[in-house]
């Protein structure tokens, strides 16, 4: 007669986290989803806080005007609620946009524009619309809204070229960076554009130039500013560079002395760094150097000389001397 082995089906199993699997995982896995579910009637059937975001949403601005302050973007709403109703409406709900109308608040007259204040009950008013009756809302965020409006006006206004630029050794700029057009007719709000004086163009970066460049760059309109004109010419010159020598003749200013004034010397030798294609068209003429016998002192041997004048297209190097000696004369 064939023994039977009475232990086959407890030695076959397997013992997982001390629990051996088998009849054993059954009764586990129903205590496990008992306790689970126990667990959360408990807890959801109690009351609860929580807060709730609500985009916001600005609406009948009057035209021709626009909103020239920073408004929040949510409305920030605390809540309470019995738990099954909280976690409801997270699962099913929906967080839509509430609509601020402008038209709805207290206004008020500005001396550039409009002041609309929307007071806390009527925000609210707006939050309670989204939210069941059930969830009671406790707080809100803001006091009030202040919308404020200026009206749109135009001037027009000088245009600053924003540049960063290298130039090649030996290559020269031969003048401040120009921008076409100089001005424009901009359109914004009225008390923003009156503290405008300018509007600057895009950054333009050139590394290492060696010959003229022009490129249209874009305008950098400010928040609520535009203009027909989108964009500018930038035309910056460069040329190869060298140098050259002037003899320029020192003018004596405001002589009231009734004496003649000789100067030693009487003439300003100057270095300049210039382009290759102005060389020939650059002479004494187009720079002055003066002494002031205002300041005339006669315990002083020299009078100072200073450069009044020079073309804005060449670099002054140097110059001498600074200072002359003088004699008076009769």
């Amino acid at each position: 007669m064939d023994e039977v082995n009475l232990h086959s089906s407890d030695e076959n199993s397997q013992v997982v986290f001390g629990i051996r699997l088998g009849k054993n995982l059954s009764v586990f896995l129903i205590c496990l989803c008992l306790t689970t579910v126990f667990w959360l009637l408990n807890a959801f059937t109690k009351d609860y806080s929580t807060e709730l975001n609500f985009p916001l949403r600005y609406e009948n601005v009057p035209k021709n005007q626009v909103i020239v302050n920073d408004l929040p973007e949510f409305l920030t709403v605390e809540v309470n609620g019995f738990g099954f109703k909280l976690l409801s409406f997270y699962l099913f709900g929906s967080l839509d946009s509430l609509s601020v109308d402008y038209n709805s608040g207290i206004k008020k007259f500005r001396t550039d524009g409009d002041l609309s204040i929307i007071p806390k009950s009527r925000l609210k008013e707006l939050a309670d619309s989204e939210i069941p009756s059930d969830i009671k809302i406790e707080s809100i965020n803001l006091d009030s809204l202040r919308i404020i409006t200026d009206p749109i006006t135009q001037r027009r206004i000088d245009v600053r070229p924003n540049v960063d630029y290298t130039i090649k050794n030996q290559c020269y700029l031969k003048d401040s960076i120009s921008v076409i057009p100089k001005q424009i007719l901009l359109s914004g709000p009225t008390s923003l554009l009156n503290k405008l004086d300018f509007i600057s163009s895009d950054l333009l970066v050139l590394d290492e130039l060696e010959k003229s460049v022009s490129k249209d760059v874009d305008l950098n309109f400010p928040k609520n500013f535009s203009s027909s004109t989108k964009y500018v010419r930038l035309v910056v010159l460069v040329d190869k560079a060298t140098e050259k020598e002037l003899t320029v003749p020192i003018e004596i200013i405001a002589d009231t002395s009734g004496k003649e004034i000789k100067l030693f010397p009487n003439s300003v030798s100057i270095r300049v760094k210039i382009g290759l294609t102005d060389f020939d068209n650059l002479n004494a003429s187009q720079f002055s150097f003066i002494v002031e016998a205002m300041d005339f002192d006669i315990s002083k041997k020299y009078m100072t000389v200073k450069m009044v004048k020079s073309p804005s297209h060449v670099e002054v190097l140097s110059y001498s001397p600074h200072r002359v000696e003088y004699i008076l004369k009769n």
